[in-house]
């Protein structure tokens, strides 16, 4: 029976021993106190592509988006173009990415890395978001959130159990296994980008039947339209 026991532990003692040797910065704080920190996983890592980096970049996407989105609902609230309800529906949508890129500083923040900002990887022209009408603003709105759930899917399949190609031996590669980030992800922004997806889908056909006839019912329609997201 002691024997029994023996085998175990040293059974268990060498797969615990196995678990660190495949991940070499386990003990890390042990050995260095100055290498003990939040970050963990695939997080962060010396080859520079990490879920870090992704994150941060895809904050400062949600900052360029709110302020689209701001502008945009500005245009709908001036004596020319005055459309509430549509005001309404971007201020709301600028809201929620200034929420979300705020929330994702604070993860980052937790998981041991700091939330700066970077440059976003192409020009943004906040111009073209001041001369828009209803009908193409809707169009606009529905590309630009199809482009950032696209851009939430492509990170969350780097890092994603069932695509994750790191080997056995812990070494990096280009995808990175971390399901905390992925959980996050899930469960703050990609639930959200479905719906609002559908949202702005629904109401670009919906305005298309109001506005499909002669230019004097367009008026009305847009009116009508605009009402309905006002009280939405």
């Amino acid at each position: 029976m002691i024997a029994k026991m023996n085998v175990v532990f040293v059974l268990g003692f060498v797969l615990m021993a196995s678990a660190f040797a495949t991940d070499l910065s386990a003990n890390d704080c042990e050995i260095n106190v100055e290498e003990c920190s939040a970050s963990y996983s695939s997080f962060h890592s010396p080859s520079g592509r990490t879920v870090e980096n992704d994150l941060k970049q895809y904050t400062s996407q949600l900052v360029d988006k709110s302020f689209h989105f701001l502008l945009m609902s500005s245009a709908f609230n001036k004596h020319s173009l005055d459309r509430p309800g549509f005001e309404k529906l971007y201020r709301k949508i600028s809201d929620k990415a200034w929420e979300d890129a705020i929330d994702l500083i604070k993860y980052q923040s937790r998981r041991g890395s700091y939330g700066n900002l970077v440059q976003p990887n192409k020009a943004e022209n906040y111009g073209k978001v001041l001369d828009v009408q209803e009908l193409s603003s809707l169009q606009f709105a529905l590309d630009y959130e199809k482009t950032m759930a696209k851009e939430a899917h492509a990170i969350h399949r780097k890092i994603s159990h069932a695509h994750s190609k790191a080997g056995s031996n812990g070494g990096d590669d280009v995808y990175h296994y971390d399901p905390d980030a992925a959980h996050y992800l899930d469960e703050k922004i990609i639930e959200y980008q479905s719906g609002v997806v559908r949202d702005l889908a629904g109401y670009i056909h919906n305005l298309k039947h109001f506005t499909s006839v002669k230019h004097a019912a367009n008026d009305l329609g847009n009116h009508l339209f605009d009402e309905y997201l006002a009280q939405a």
